[in-house]
């Protein structure tokens, strides 16, 4: 299959350009989503509020259940430091302005930037790892894109036009925060073992010593010892890598813990068992020299590292460690599971000994380990059990909610939709990467394997890296999805880390010839019959789409999603490719599915999403509210706590979970006879109950002023 010729660096400016446009359109034209994206806005805020980025803070507002939490321990700290970070560039979340959150589109696009350069970030990165592996250097200096090229790109275009890729890009969530550092991990294992690999580039810093000798005929010759220091991209790209997943973050909280204005706050604090005090901070304090020792220590040992693949073991330390603290164990877990396994199929447990183990332990450490140190010191041990045991050892073992079980067909019907229209070419792609592998390319075409079939072996030929490449794509998709089926806890939003190595088994497919004409054949029936299941589903069950990214998924929140039937006429097209594939027209077939997967994210993001956030979102009925308010005039959030209310109003918010007629009577008696109206946020079903449960003169008074399928504005005129 041939693309028009056009140069590399302009099919992939082309590719980034349209992928950009389609993600950032809407973005910040779709309110916050309710569960987590303004529950996780608000804690990134009060870091900003508060200046604190140690102590992750959560309140919901006033009154009775106003105080039922104060604290955020459920979730590590990176996801909320980016979002806190990039609020501050933006200039949002801390101006005078009650209504500051509503008016402007600048909440929404502070709050999602960080997740969405992620997941960006990321897929171009997996398209640079396909790219280098299967890179040959005789075609290199051709004008059109390069088999790998080709690869690269489609790898790139098909991990970004996913729709649970996309939309966990475009919210405010935690996970692509780990699942994006996986990806760095796993495609720094291939860079480092799949390719052969070469000495470090170095440049000498000068003449440090010399040694004199004494020559013959009585004169003096020198002998000079140079000092020299890596002087290589891929270490330059290691190096900044630690400084800002580790440096940097390490000097913010040492400087935080040390600041006269944190002294001086907890300083405060009341003085008891299990309270942080001004000790505590002592205590941090001295134990981060701890990490600033790792610091140097790893500093030094790099500048000894010779090898390419060092470097790129290096940066697999890193990631895994960025992963630890952007969602917690599950991400270090599964690059420690594939790293074992994918050593254990090729039969390569030398790997272990040659990845550097020692410094990779203080890099990890250094990553990960400083915002947890001093938490564990901040908290104790409530901290502890709160991150550690229950929000990550609990959901994986014991499980968190009723409705969030299932068999592993859990997550193979998902993953229908989340790769969808892709899920399509999956059955092809993954038996061409089983006729690869089994086949002559897997040795690079020769009949048994030796030495010389290893893809990091000097001389490996891009068929052999191609079938590495394949195998470890193949281990990555299966292991991951063992362990996340194997989890008690399962929420459709887990998949995402099943995606990328899909990916790349796809972007690997397209750019190839079909198999034997019958199994072609075969396999796009099979795939076209996916479809058909997945549109079947989807339109039966448009919410589906939207839970994709939440964990509601019953009773009000199977409402308010737009109709889905035209994503059937827009996969079509993919339908289509997938025929023009099995009648051997790869460049028809390759042009017609990438048409059909861009039309499909086109529609589901700048279509479905804002028509969905208008359900899924309480911005709307906020923005009523405060159009409509007096200037004395509270919002109540009554028999209600869905967090949006909190992080909306910033925590001005009169707060009661559950039913109690007394305390809504005894506030109700502090506003009498000052003019003023009560604003009720609720649910649709409860707010339907409030005429039974206010004070009886006030029960012919209460308007409905907004209404979507999950939420309702009530507005309460008191005498």
């Amino acid at each position: 299959m041939r693309l028009p010729t056009l140069p590399t660096w302009l099919w992939i400016a082309l590719a980034t350009l349209l992928i950009v446009a389609l993600n950032t359109t809407t973005i910040a034209l779709c309110g916050p989503w309710d569960p987590w994206e303004t529950h996780y806005g608000e804690v990134a805020r009060q870091i900003l509020v508060r200046d604190d980025p140690l102590d992750l803070w959560w309140r919901p507002g006033y009154g009775p259940d106003g105080n039922a939490e104060n604290t955020f321990w459920s979730k590590p700290a990176l996801p909320f430091w980016l979002m806190a970070l990039s609020m501050a560039i933006f200039g949002v979340g801390t101006r005078p302005a009650a209504d500051e959150l509503v008016r402007s589109p600048l909440p929404e696009l502070a709050l999602r930037l960080p997740s969405l350069l992620a997941g960006l970030l990321c897929a171009a990165f997996l398209g640079y790892v396909v790219w280098r592996l299967l890179r040959d250097e005789s075609t290199a200096a051709s004008r059109g894109p390069s088999p790998a090229a080709r690869a690269g790109i489609f790898t790139a275009v098909v991990l970004s036009t996913m729709p649970q890729w996309a939309l966990v890009g475009r919210q405010a969530l935690t996970d692509m925060f780990f699942v994006a550092p996986v990806v760095v991990a796993m495609g720094a294992w291939a860079l480092a073992w799949s390719q052969p690999d070469r000495p470090l580039r170095r440049r000498a810093i000068g003449e440090l010593l010399r040694r004199p000798a004494p020559a013959e005929g009585g004169g003096w010759s020198g002998r000079v010892r140079r000092w020299t220091l890596p002087w290589d991209r891929a270490y330059a790209v290691f190096l900044v890598g630690t400084i800002a997943a580790a440096i940097v973050p390490l000097t913010v909280l040492h400087m935080h813990v040390i600041s006269a204005d944190t002294v001086a706050r907890v300083a405060k604090f009341t003085k008891k068992p299990g309270v942080p005090s001004v000790d505590t901070l002592r205590q941090i304090h001295l134990h981060f020299f701890i990490y600033w020792a790792a610091a140097v220590a790893v500093l030094l040992l790099s500048l000894r590292w010779a090898r390419r693949s060092q470097v790129w073991m290096g940066v697999l330390y890193v990631a895994a460690g960025v992963s630890l603290i952007g969602k917690g164990m599950i991400g270090p877990g599964i690059v420690g599971l594939l790293v074992l396994a994918d050593m254990l199929v090729r039969g390569r447990l030398d790997l272990l000994r040659r990845s550097g183990l020692g410094t990779g332990a203080l890099l990890f450490a250094l990553a990960s380990f400083p915002w947890h140190h001093a938490m564990a010191l901040y908290r104790g041990e409530r901290w502890v059990n709160e991150l550690i045991i229950i929000n990550n050892l609990a959901r994986f073992g014991s499980g968190e909610q009723e409705q969030a079980v299932g068999s592993f067909t859990f997550y193979v019907r998902t993953l229908g939709l989340a790769a969808f229209p892709w899920s399509g070419a999956l059955p092809a792609a993954l038996w061409g990467a089983a006729r690869q592998l089994r086949g002559p390319a897997a040795l690079g075409g020769r009949g048994s394997p030796g030495a010389e079939d290893m893809p990091d072996a000097p001389g490996a030929s891009s068929q052999v890296r191609a079938a590495a490449l394949r195998r470890l794509a193949l281990l990555w998709a299966a292991v991951t999805l063992a362990l996340l089926s194997y989890s008690v806890t399962k929420y459709y939003h887990y998949l995402l880390p099943v995606l990328p190595p899909l990916a790349v088994l796809i972007g690997l497919w397209l750019g190839e010839p079909a198999g034997a004409r019958k199994t072609s054949w075969v396999a796009a029936g099979v795939g076209v019959g996916v479809l058909g299941l997945v549109l079947r589903d989807v339109i039966v069950e448009p919410a589906w789409i939207a839970h994709l990214t939440t964990y509601l998924y019953d009773q009000m929140w199977r409402s308010g999603a737009p109709p889905t039937d035209r994503m059937a006429v827009l996969a079509l097209p993919f339908a289509l490719g997938l025929l023009l594939w099995a009648a051997r027209r790869g460049r028809a077939a390759a042009a017609s599915m990438l048409l059909s997967a861009l039309l499909l994210l086109g529609w589901t993001l700048n279509v479905y999403l804002p028509a969905a956030s208008e359900h899924w979102s309480q911005r709307t009925a906020m923005r009523v509210y405060f159009d409509n308010r007096g200037p004395q005039d509270p919002l109540l959030s009554w028999w209600f706590y869905y967090r949006g209310e909190s992080f909306f109003s910033k925590a001005n918010v009169w707060v009661q979970k559950e039913v109690d007629r007394q305390e809504l009577e005894d506030f109700v008696d502090t506003q009498r006879g000052q003019g003023r109206t009560l604003w009720l946020i609720t649910t649709v079903g409860h707010g339907k109950r409030a005429r039974t449960t206010l004070p009886g003169d006030l029960r012919t008074r209460i308007e409905t002023v907004y209404e979507n399928a999950h939420y309702m504005l009530l507005r309460v005129p008191v005498p």
